[in-house]
């Protein structure tokens, strides 16, 4: 057994090679992709393949196996390896011995280097003259050898278990897992522990220690290296009763354990690396010593070997120790592949909605604020005559409030006065009718504008929420190559009421100034003389004969007007910052499109072949490769062999093996396997076990390798079942199971596009499940391939535009053959020689013909899932209790066979409520939103009994 030590070694590498094949591609994949920018602001390597993983990734890779063993003294460890390597290779004594390296050599030699990196010029004696054991002289440490620096002795040995890189470390007793710790040894360790002759010492239990915290999750094996132990004091250490199951072990000739070697020495070996953490048991009420001795290995990481000659032990541990560092490693890349994928996904979801939605935002802007602009323009246009009323309303309250003030009322407050209350010579009076002019049109501005706010005020309620929200959206990622943005120039235009000034400098102010000026001085008892007093009379006569010559209807046209032009200069502005927006996301948007089309057709399928190489390895490594027999099917891609079982049941599988011709097939696949193994377990979808990549069907890595793909494996077929003659009821069943395997699919995102006869299958009890999924692809990654089975292809595949509709056609076609009973094709199908003939033929309406067989609940159930237009396609929510309404016909046909027929007959056509109808409505429909279904009419009369005999039925199964 030990012979085969190399064959495992040999494996170990060449899966580890592969596996740096799988990261050399990953990185460069990952590279470009960070090149390319997909993920604006993003490290995609650092972030899919982070430093910490790169470096469990490369520190599996790049390290070679080797056993180290460890031990309680060199007298165990080297019996150890001398029954391991078949040859008295170490002298069996202790001593304090240096590092020793066990390699394979076409000569036997022996040398000394210091670290494994350079060598230590010293005269060794087994250079010297002829050995078969190491002399003891170059085994021992001398006493100017560096701590904190390993000195190794290399030996080569011409010995065939040391080939095929075969290496055995054999660990001085102390510092031995510092230097390990420390990475001085560029080695992967595959631990085995020398048990000697005596209970753990302290010395050895701190070295287990500090083996348990640097390596928590490697497995030890621990070994006993005494041949004969006597059962001398196991009176001492046992109960009556556990001696009595022992000595009832001992006649029972157990092949896993030699209970004439086993002592006391073992049970206290046992309690000490318990208490380690390395070996348990299973708890329970009642636990004795002896619980562990039964089985040939304990629950837990660690083993432990009675015996340093069951060597098919050793190799066996070894190699799940050579495969756990290969299954690290192919998780951690499938880790990275399978988060990449997903993330490639979600992004193309992302981008779909981007392409979709962004020039409907930009409409939409454009839609609305023309709506605003329009209506505050309305406004502008039919405000006129309210607003004239307005003013005169204000000028008339203004006036009363000058007139009824006793007060000084401050009309103008920056011309100076002296303590006689005549002003300085300064300010001349036209100064001061400016300033009391100045007041009068500002008060008035003010009580006009709150009254046009308030006009405008439902209009900015119903207009500003849900576009301000959709400019921000616009805008977030927007550069802005313009002073203005569409968001700013929108608050200009709910702003424009607030924005209006009635000032000295206004044409009507300056009219009226002109106007008005020389009429108030002849008016007036005032002449143009500096003696003259302005007082408060003078001030509030002046006020008057100012409110007296403003025209309400001119002020009303010229603030309209000011109002308007603020308008049309902020619509002008909306209009070109969107236009500026608009521009900017039409070209990346079709960045954006470039992008998507590259992640489905480039990056997501060549992730998708690495997660499919690196989730092989698992599964190769953990279960091996699939013995398969007879063929059971051939399809257009592939072969299906049955198997007894495979990937750690014993129940039947399918493999289906698929020999990829090119790059674009061999993504197809990846792209298979990925959805198939990502959908979660459905009873109503076939389970995928796993997948292997046998090489060697090619003779290495590149198209030739042939991929199987394993699966659960079903009695029939659908296909095969009608043929056998399915009842009624088992084909109305099995239509149930199709449609609830189709919408779980839905629900995951997928769209199948390969729903037909093969790939329905059937268990036992005729229930079905989907199978297949060559074609399955999430509805944002599709490209508009043209796939599928021509029979049950819809029309608007051959477009290339399509969606998941496409699967409610394909039942449809499914379902004519499930009430026809048969797996003749159509008539109508038949009379086609080609496939491009039927595809023509489909685009222009033709479908399969109605049998006689068929009642109308069924013909209409076909007629409105093979709709030509997608939208018109029922959901497959809707078509569920059609079938259940026809299940339950067919129930009661069944049970009512002893019945008279003219009754059943009257019942069916007493049922005014067809559920078949109902498809018709728009509720039920694809992409249509309408008002909830009317309640259901109430059974009456003999509907009421036909009913009552169903349920009957039903209740007696």
């Amino acid at each position: 057994m030990v012979s085969k030590l190399p064959h495992e070694f040999r494996k170990y590498l060449r899966n580890r090679n592969h596996l740096q094949h799988i990261l050399e591609e990953t990185q460069r994949a990952l590279e470009v992709i960070n090149i390319e920018n997909f993920f604006p602001g993003e490290n995609v390597m650092e972030e899919l393949l982070s430093p910490l993983t790169l470096n469990r990734i490369t520190d599996i890779l790049a390290n070679s196996p080797a056993i180290v063993v460890l031990g309680q003294d060199n007298k165990a460890k080297a019996t150890i390896v001398n029954s391991l390597i078949s040859t008295n290779i170490l002298p069996i004594c202790n001593g304090l011995w240096r590092w020793i390296r066990l390699m394979y050599g076409q000569t036997n030699h022996i040398s000394l280097t210091l670290g494994l990196e350079y060598e230590v010029v010293e005269t060794l004696q087994g250079n010297e003259k002829a050995w078969t054991t190491l002399p003891i002289e170059d085994l021992t440490k001398s006493d100017s050898e560096d701590t904190t620096y390993p000195t190794v002795l290399e030996v080569q040995l011409n010995q065939p278990i040391l080939k095929d890189g075969v290496q055995i470390y054999i660990a001085p007793n102390t510092g031995a897992i510092k230097v390990l710790e420390k990475e001085l040894l560029p080695i992967l360790p595959i631990f085995l522990y020398a048990l000697g002759d005596q209970p753990l010492t302290d010395q050895n239990l701190e070295e287990l220690r500090n083996l348990k915290r640097t390596y928590p999750f490697n497995s030890v094996l621990f070994i006993s290296s005494l041949e004969n132990i006597s059962l001398t004091g196991i009176d001492a250490e046992l109960t009556e009763s556990e001696q009595h199951r022992l000595q009832n072990r001992l006649t029972s000739n157990d092949d896993d354990i030699d209970f004439d070697r086993m002592n006391s020495l073992g049970l206290i070996w046992f309690d000490q690396l318990t208490s380690l953490g390395f070996l348990g048991m299973k708890e329970s009420v009642e636990v004795d010593q002896l619980s562990w001795l039964g089985s040939g290995q304990c629950i837990g990481s660690s083993d432990f070997l009675d015996s340093c000659k069951k060597t098919d032990r050793i190799v066996y541990f070894i190699r799940g120790c050579l495969q756990t560092y290969l299954i690290n490693a192919s998780t951690y890349l499938n880790e990275v592949h399978t988060t990449s994928l997903r993330k490639f996904i979600l992004s193309a979801f992302d981008m779909a909605r981007i392409i979709q939605i962004t020039p409907k935002r930009i409409q939409y802007a454009q839609q609305r604020e023309n709506e605003l602009y329009a209506n505050l323009m309305k406004t502008v246009n039919e405000k006129q005559q309210e607003l004239t009323g307005l003013i005169q309303n204000i000028i008339q309250e203004m006036k009363n409030d000058v007139l009824s003030s006793n007060s000084d009322v401050c009309l103008y407050q920056n011309t100076p006065f002296n303590n006689n209350g005549r002003p300085e010579w300064s300010a001349t009076v036209k100064a001061a009718i400016s300033e009391v002019q100045r007041i009068v049109l500002h008060r008035l501005g003010e009580k006009v504008v709150k009254q046009l706010v308030n006009s405008v005020k439902c209009l900015r309620e119903s207009f500003v929420g849900t576009l301000q929200r959709c400019l921000l959206s616009l805008e977030k990622t927007y550069e802005r190559d313009t002073c203005l943005l569409a968001s700013d120039a929108l608050k200009q235009i709910l702003s424009a009421a607030y924005n209006i000034e009635l000032h000295n400098s206004s044409p009507f102010s300056i009219y009226s100034f002109l106007e008005r000026l020389n009429l108030i001085f002849k008016s007036s008892s005032l002449q143009w003389s500096s003696t003259h007093t302005l007082d408060v009379a003078w001030r509030r006569k002046v006020t008057i004969e100012i409110l007296n010559s403003l025209s309400a209807t001119k002020l009303a046209k010229l603030i309209l007007m000011q109002f308007g032009d603020k308008l049309e200069s902020s619509h002008n502005a909306f209009q070109a910052a969107l236009k500026s927006i608009e521009n900017y996301y039409s070209g990346k948007l079709e960045r954006t499109e470039e992008q998507k089309i590259a992640i489905r057709k480039h990056y997501a399928p060549r992730l998708a072949r690495l997660a499919l190489e690196s989730t092989s390895m698992i599964d190769v490594v953990r279960y091996g490769m699939p013995h398969y027999k007879e063929e059971i099917g051939r399809g257009q891609y592939g072969i299906v062999f049955a198997c007894d079982g495979w990937g750690g049941t014993n129940g039947p599988c399918a493999v289906k093996s698929v020999v990829p011709s090119d790059e674009s097939h061999w993504n197809d696949l990846a792209m298979e396997f990925y959805y198939s193994r990502s959908i979660p377990e459905h009873k109503r979808i076939v389970k995928l076990r796993g997948s292997v990549i046998d090489h060697s069907y090619g003779g290495g890595f590149g198209f030739g390798s042939a991929v199987l793909l394993i699966s659960d494996r079903l009695s029939r077929d659908l296909y095969c079942g009608i043929r056998a003659g399915l009842s009624w009821l088992e084909r109305i069943q099995i239509a149930l199971d199709v449609l609830e395997g189709i919408r779980y699919l839905h629900s995951q995102g997928l769209v199948h596009r390969d729903i037909k006869l093969k790939n329905v299958l059937l268990d036992t009890e005729n229930r079905a499940k989907l199978t297949d999924f060559g074609f399955c692809i999430t509805e944002v990654m599709m490209l508009g391939s043209i796939v599928g089975t021509p029979v049950h292809m819809a029309p608007e595949l051959l477009s290339g535009h399509y969606d998941s509709s496409v699967d409610i056609y394909a039942f449809g076609i499914l379902f004519w053959y499930i009430c026809a009973g048969h797996v003749r094709l159509p008539y109508a199908f038949e009379q086609f020689h080609n496939k491009e003939l039927l595809w023509t033929s489909v685009k222009k309406g033709i479908r399969p013909e109605r049998l006689p067989s068929f009642d109308d609940e069924c013909w209409r159930l076909m007629e409105q899932c093979w709709s030509g237009e997608p939208s018109k396609r029922p959901l497959l929510g809707a078509i569920v209790p059609v079938l259940e309404s026809i299940q339950q016909k067919a129930e009661a046909n069944v049970a009512l066979q002893g019945f008279s027929t003219e009754k059943i007959q009257e019942s069916s056509s007493t049922d005014s409520r067809n559920p078949a109808l109902a498809l018709a409505e728009p509720y039920n429909q694809r992409g249509t939103v309408i008002s909830p279904p009317p309640a259901k009419r109430r059974a009456t009369g003999v509907v009421k009994y036909h009913l009552f005999l169903t349920n009957l039925y039903v209740q007696m199964r």
